[in-house]
C-alpha cells in the first residue's frame, strides 16, 4: 500500500492489546529501547487494561480480591517471578491441595488427604498404579511412554529435552506431536488411572486438547508435585496496572475503546516502510502511522481484525496456518459469596476441592479478616461447558445484595459489571451443597455473584493450547515476525510454551523484544538472552 502520508505523525511503535504482553512491551521499549516519550502508543478495544487478568472486590468484602481471570503463578515461572519481585508487588502462598478439602467422586464423599490411599478411592487400579499413586499418574504415564520413545529403562523427567522430542520424538513410529496426549496417556496407564487423574485435576481441557509432545511437559511443570503457587495480595490485575503506570511514567500513551479495524504496509513520509493502521473509536475511523506494529493478541483477536493487507490477507496461507496452529480453550469463572463461611464447619478453610460433578473444582477464596462472609470461586472448562450452555444464556441475572466498594488501585464497583445468570448461580449452589454433603436452607444461599466467560470475543478462550500435528517450537518462533519484510510482530500467551499463564505472555514479549527489536535483557532477568532469530539484526528504530 502506497499513500500520501506527508504531515502525519509517525509513531515508532504502535501496540494493539492492553493485556500483560502489550503493556510490558510498551514499558520495555520506552525504558530500555531508547525511544522518545510519546513515540510508543497502545490501543485497547475495551474500556480497561489488564486483558485476562481481572480482580474484583465483592459486596461487603472490602479486603477481598476475587480473581475472575488468571489467579496465580508458580515458583518455577522465572520471568513473572522476577518481574513481580522487581516491581515489589507483595505475594502470598496460593493454597491448593489442603488435606481436609473435599473430593466428591463417583458419588463418594472423600477428603483430599484420602486421594493417595488406593483403598479409599472409587477407582480400580492395577497393583503397580496403587504403589505409585502418590507420585501421580501423569508422572507415571510420562515415565512409561518416554521409556519407549527414548529406548531406556529409567527416565529422569527433570532432564528430558522436551523441545527435541516435540521436533522429532516418535512413539511406536509416529511423531509425538501427531498423537493426542490422551491417547498416549491411556496407552501408558489403565483407563481407571487416567479417569482418576482427570477427575481429581478439576480440568478437562488439559487432557483432551494437547498433543503428546507439548501436553506432558506443560502438565508436569505446571501441576507437578513439587510446584508451589503464589498470588498477588492486591489481585493479579495489579501486575498489568503497575506496568501500565510505569509505561505512562516513561512517556507511553494509552487509548482505550480504540479498536484496530485493519492495517497494511505503507510508505512513510521519510520514504521508509511502515504500517498504516485504521482505528475505530466512538463510531469514527482514524488513520495512524507507525514504523512498527505489535499485535499483543490471542488467536481469536487476530481473527477479528479485517483479513486484508500484507499480513492478514487470505492469500497469505502460511500466516493463517501459524495463527490457526493453537486451539482457544473456552472457560468461565463464577464467584459465589455467602454471608457465613459454612464450609469452615466442615473443617475447610482454603484451597481447592474437586468433583466429577459439572462444577468440577472450586476454591475457598481468602477475603480478609474484617468480615464473616466468604467466597467460593468456581472454575470450569472443556467438556463440562456444554452442561452450562443453556443456563449461561438465560437473560435473568442474579441480583446482588450489599455494596461493592472501590479498592485502591482497582476500578470501583467492577463486580457489578460481571452479572451472573440466575439459573447458573442456582445450579452451581446446588452442586456445591451436593459435593459438600449439605442440605439447602435459606442461611446457606449466596447473596452476591459474579461471572466471566473468557470464551467471549475478543478473547475466544481463557487459554490457548497446542493441538495435534503442530510443531510448536517452529510456530512459536516464526509467528513473532510472520512476514519477514513487513514490520508487524505478534506476542502473547497464545503462542508460547507457558500457555494459559502470564509467564507465556512475558516470555513471547521478551523473545520479540530481544531477538527482533534489538533490546537487551532487563536487569531483573539474569538468564542469557533468548536465541536470535534470522532477522535479529532488526532494531527498534
Amino acid at each position: 500500500m502506497d499513500t500520501k502520508q506527508s504531515g502525519k505523525e509517525v509513531l515508532d511503535v504502535a501496540i494493539v492489546g492492553g493485556g500483560v504482553s502489550g503493556l510490558y512491551s510498551g514499558w520495555r521499549l520506552l525504558t530500555d529501547g531508547g525511544l522518545k516519550r510519546g513515540s510508543v502508543q497502545l490501543f485497547e478495544s475495551s474500556g480497561r487494561l489488564g486483558g485476562r487478568l481481572l480482580s474484583v472486590t465483592p459486596p461487603d468484602m472490602p479486603q477481598a480480591r476475587i480473581e475472575l481471570g488468571g489467579m496465580r503463578f508458580t515458583t518455577g515461572q522465572e520471568t513473572v517471578k522476577a518481574l513481580v519481585d522487581y516491581l515489589q508487588l507483595p505475594t502470598v502462598d496460593f493454597s491448593v491441595g489442603e488435606a481436609n478439602n473435599v473430593a466428591y467422586l463417583r458419588g463418594k464423599h472423600l477428603r483430599t488427604g484420602d486421594l493417595t490411599d488406593p483403598d479409599k478411592i472409587p477407582y480400580v487400579l492395577t497393583d503397580d498404579e496403587r504403589a505409585n499413586i502418590k507420585d501421580g499418574f501423569t508422572v507415571l504415564a510420562a515415565q512409561r511412554f518416554l521409556q519407549k520413545v527414548l529406548g531406556v529403562d529409567h527416565v529422569d523427567l527433570k532432564t528430558v529435552d522436551w523441545e527435541k522430542l516435540a521436533r522429532s520424538g516418535r512413539y511406536e513410529g509416529t511423531l509425538l506431536r501427531d498423537l493426542a496426549m490422551r491417547y498416549v496417556y491411556n496407552r501408558s496407564v489403565s483407563h481407571e488411572a487416567f479417569q482418576y487423574a482427570e477427575d481429581t485435576s478439576g480440568y478437562d481441557s488439559i487432557y483432551f486438547t494437547w498433543n503428546a509432545a507439548d501436553g506432558f511437559p506443560w502438565n508436569l511443570s505446571d501441576y507437578g508435585a513439587t510446584i508451589e503457587y503464589k498470588r498477588l495480595v492486591e489481585g493479579y490485575e495489579s501486575l498489568p496496572l503497575t506496568i501500565a503506570h510505569r509505561y505512562t511514567e516513561a512517556g507511553g500513551i494509552t487509548h482505550l475503546k480504540h479498536r484496530l479495524v485493519r492495517f497494511d504496509k505503507t510508505r512513510l513520509p521519510d520514504g521508509k516502510d511502515g504500517i498504516e493502521l485504521h482505528i475505530e473509536h466512538d463510531g469514527h475511523e482514524q488513520v495512524m502511522l507507525a514504523r512498527k506494529l505489535v499485535l499483543a493478541m490471542p488467536r481469536r483477536s487476530l481473527e477479528l481484525i479485517e483479513q486484508s493487507g500484507a499480513v492478514l490477507a487470505p492469500e497469505h496461507h502460511e500466516v493463517h496456518r501459524l495463527i490457526q496452529s493453537v486451539v482457544p480453550i473456552p472457560l468461565f469463572k463464577l464467584a459465589l459469596c455467602y454471608r457465613t463461611r459454612w464450609w469452615e464447619k466442615l473443617g475447610i478453610t482454603q484451597g481447592q476441592s474437586v468433583t466429577d460433578l459439572p462444577i468440577r473444582q472450586c476454591y475457598y477464596w481468602p477475603v480478609g479478616d474484617d468480615t464473616e462472609a466468604g467466597a467460593i470461586l468456581i472454575y470450569d472448562d472443556g467438556l463440562d461447558l456444554d452442561y452450562w450452555a443453556g443456563l449461561r444464556d438465560n437473560p435473568v441475572k442474579f441480583t446482588n445484595q450489599g455494596h461493592a466498594p472501590s479498592s485502591e488501585g482497582l476500578p470501583a464497583d467492577e463486580w457489578n459489571d460481571h452479572p451472573a445468570p440466575q439459573l447458573m448461580v442456582d445450579e452451581a449452589h446446588r452442586l456445591l451443597l451436593q459435593m459438600h454433603g449439605l442440605q439447602d436452607h435459606s442461611d446457606l444461599r449466596p447473596y452476591a455473584a459474579a461471572y466471566r466467560d473468557w470464551g467471549d470475543d475478543p478473547f475466544g478462550g481463557g487459554a490457548n493450547f497446542w493441538p495435534q500435528h503442530v510443531e510448536s517450537y517452529d510456530v512459536g518462533h516464526r509467528i513473532i515476525h510472520p512476514v519477514s519484510n513487513v514490520p508487524v510482530y505478534i506476542c502473547g500467551e497464545a503462542y508460547s510454551h507457558a500457555q494459559g499463564w502470564v509467564e507465556g505472555a512475558l516470555a513471547t514479549a521478551e523473545e520479540m523484544l530481544q531477538s527482533h527489536l534489538g533490546l537487551k535483557p532487563p536487569p531483573y532477568l539474569q538468564a542469557a538472552p533468548v536465541d536470535s532469530s534470522p532477522d535479529s539484526t532488526t532494531k527498534v528504530k
